[in-house]
């Protein structure tokens, strides 16, 4: 071996395991400008980015109010409550968290929670798995809580209203952070000093929810376990900016209509403070996230095609045949003809 291969093998360093719990301190600015000034607080993030790491939805804009609070919370010495986000679909619960998690490079671990679920499902089981060598062989499997629980990370109960008697008493001890005993395993794993709980519901646990028909009745130890925000529809000039932002080349006026659409929509379903204050109203509420989704696929099909098209598709499948008349409506009152008219010839309107 000559001399230059000798000395190339000889600066190969071994791999090293990365440490997805170290941490870094960055300016709070660099990471949330909409909050922070340039250099006047200091933050802590991981320097390394998890497998767990979900990146946030480009089209999503957070309240300030509601990000200002939720990084309140984040950012507190402890956290004696988990955070609890509650609010109509579509308001942005889990992406605000996924936004905040996003920036500090925090690994997300999400648990979907059901009507149906159990206690034990809440902690993992068993799963059947073949070895390197062609054998079947059983394996532990964690569930996203226990996962981020016992390693660090960000865990999610997504619409923790749908819990049962049964999942709500064995969340207590989750939620408190106390030792948890998974019974499936005869384990018990303690909470990571770098774990948040977090949970997301469309009703406070009330269980008599007309629109949402399997959200359960939660017991009060529960729900007094959890500090509570709301979350609400963005502003008329907040959905105007989201508008803008995503798909440029639609008009002011274009866009204009699209949000006053949305906003009477949402009158339709929830009341005129649309706080669901209101009897008979529509079933389905027009979120901001189908607000985003119209707007794609009005780009999407083309010049040649109307409005209308476009918000058939991507807002009339999800309601009951007998609102579409409601809805066509209120479409109609917005619009007036312009709704069955070509895009292009919107935009050349200006």
């Amino acid at each position: 071996m000559n001399t230059q291969a000798q000395s190339n093998v000889s600066t190969i360093k071994p791999a090293t395991k990365i440490d997805y719990n170290e941490m870094i301190e960055v300016d709070a600015h660099e990471r949330f400008p909409e909050i922070f000034d340039p250099n006047q607080y200091k933050i802590k993030i991981r320097k390394h980015r998890h497998p767990n790491c979900q990146k946030a939805d480009m089209h999503y804009t957070p309240d300030e109010a509601t990000l200002r609070k939720a990084l309140a919370w984040w950012l507190a010495p402890a956290q004696p409550n988990p955070l609890g986000l509650v609010g109509e679909t579509g308001t942005g619960k889990t992406e605000l968290l996924l936004f905040i998690a996003d920036r500090f490079n925090e690994p997300v671990f999400i648990e979907k929670v059901t009507v149906a679920m159990s206690g034990e499902r809440l902690e993992g089981g068993y799963e059947l798995i073949v070895d390197g060598k062609g054998h079947n062989v059983t394996r532990k499997r964690y569930s996203q809580a226990a996962c981020g629980y016992k390693y660090g990370g960000l865990v999610i109960l997504d619409e923790v209203d749908k819990a049962n008697e049964d999942l709500s008493t064995s969340l207590h001890l989750f939620v408190e952070g106390k030792p948890w005993t998974l019974s499936v395993f005869g384990e018990t794993i303690n909470k990571h000093a770098n774990c948040r709980i977090a949970a997301t519901a469309n009703t406070t646990g009330g269980g008599d929810s007309d629109r949402y028909i399997t959200s359960q009745r939660l017991d009060q130890a529960l729900r007094s376990r959890f500090g509570w925000l709301k979350t609400k529809y963005p502003s008329k000039a907040v959905e105007l900016e989201i508008l803008e932002k995503n798909f440029p080349k639609l008009t002011l006026p274009i866009r204009k209509l699209m949000v006053q659409t949305a906003d009477s929509l949402r009158t339709a379903a929830l009341g005129k403070d649309h706080d669901g204050n209101i009897d008979n109203g529509l079933g389905c509420v027009f979120s901001t996230r189908t607000l985003v989704h119209w707007g794609f696929y009005m780009m999407t099909f083309g010049a040649n095609r109307s409005p209308y098209e476009s918000f058939e598709f991507s807002f009339l499948g999800s309601i009951d045949n007998d609102e579409i008349e409601e809805v066509n409506s209120v479409v109609q009152r917005v619009w007036g003809d312009e709704i069955n008219k070509p895009l292009g010839e919107l935009i050349q309107k200006k």
